[in-house]
């Protein structure tokens, strides 16, 4: 099957998201577009504070004071059938929204312990969800939610339901947070760093268990990252974020065969075990990230960028368009402008 042919589950479409402090204003995400079909793992990565996360909550309708969606357009599709529905035409408080969020949407935070109650048995928290989004009587919420135990790895479901979460080792507190997620049979999955503190084995179990649920309820994962590793072996696309902003998108063989941009390409190199660190010789970034209150002419990444063409780069922000039949790219090496502008200063 081809990705026309696939069900597209949620388009986002020129997201931009603000945060307006007494300091200034802080650009956390400037305008990102992205595809997530059913039965796919979209993994999005980059450095910490690129704006990874924002767009996923302003999905979920998590952007708080004083945060602020403040364009773009965020299209769930619940069904092939029926019309997409912009998620941004709701107010996030309304009880159309509560209807999505939790339901056909759903997320899992990275950290389990500050996401769950304390003061409430796990079976609580996971009947609650049921309770909102299913028209199950409280007999079938309970055999729902033991399935659920059951299908994330927890022995003894009957007998856990009953107990609080600071009685649960960190993995099978982030199980719960999975069995809490899905437990309504969500459209599409948000992971944000769930295997964040965890042990390797662990965390190999987490993301063995996010692919086989994802098959079994063909739905579409989000898997928000800055581990590469994880996405080489669990992601299908990979869209790459820098200040904000997608540079590169593409499947994830060819983004790890054959990077485009220089930012994706300076990351593989950092990394060992892929293939621009062959050679076993690690090579850091250049410079640093700019601060959340600088302003960064054109591309934001040409301060560290060894291809900085000047008087270009620095002065015009490039299109994030297609550079080939597989990957999207937003760079001036690309661009008939950019060409021009290298051939006239060669």
């Amino acid at each position: 099957m081809t990705e026309k042919d696939r069900h597209v589950v949620l388009e986002i479409k020129d997201i931009a998201v603000d945060y307006k402090t007494d300091h200034g204003t802080v650009h956390a995400v400037r305008g990102v577009t992205y595809k997530v079909h059913a039965d796919e793992m979209l993994a999005i990565v980059g450095e910490s504070g690129c704006g990874k996360s924002q767009s996923s909550y302003a999905t979920m309708g998590l952007i708080q004071a004083p945060g602020e969606v403040v364009r773009g357009e965020i299209l769930f599709h619940e069904d092939e059938s029926s019309a997409p529905f912009n998620l941004l035409s709701v107010d996030k408080n309304s009880p159309e929204m509560r209807s999505i969020r939790g339901g056909k949407l759903s997320m899992i935070f990275q950290e389990p312990m500050t996401a769950l109650s304390p003061v409430h048995k796990i079976g609580k928290q996971i009947d609650e969800a049921l309770k909102i989004h299913t028209d199950l009587d409280k007999a079938g919420r309970f055999k729902r939610a033991c399935e659920m135990l059951t299908l994330v790895g927890i022995p003894d479901a009957e007998k856990r339901y009953h107990q609080y979460s600071f009685e649960f080792s960190g993995g099978m507190r982030q199980r719960i947070m999975i069995a809490i997620a899905l437990c309504c049979n969500p459209k599409l999955l948000i992971a944000d760093e769930p295997t964040t503190g965890l042990d390797v084995t662990i965390q190999a179990q987490i993301l063995d268990l996010i692919q086989d649920l994802k098959k079994k309820f063909n739905m579409g994962v989000i898997f928000i990252t800055h581990d590469l590793a994880v996405v080489a072996q669990n992601a299908d696309r990979v869209a790459v974020m820098y200040l904000g902003r997608i540079v590169e998108e593409a499947d994830k063989v060819t983004l790890f065969d054959e990077p485009q941009h220089p930012y994706t390409q300076a990351l593989l190199r950092s990394v060992i075990g892929s293939p621009l660190a062959s050679d076993g010789k690690l090579k850091t970034i250049e410079g640093s990230v700019p601060g959340p209150y600088d302003v960064v002419e054109g591309c934001a990444f040409h301060p560290r960028c060894e291809h900085c063409m000047h008087g270009l780069c620095d002065k015009k922000m490039p299109d994030f368009e297609q550079v080939n039949d597989k990957t999207k790219a937003a760079c001036h090496l690309f661009t008939e402008e950019g060409k021009h502008h290298k051939e006239s200063q060669a």
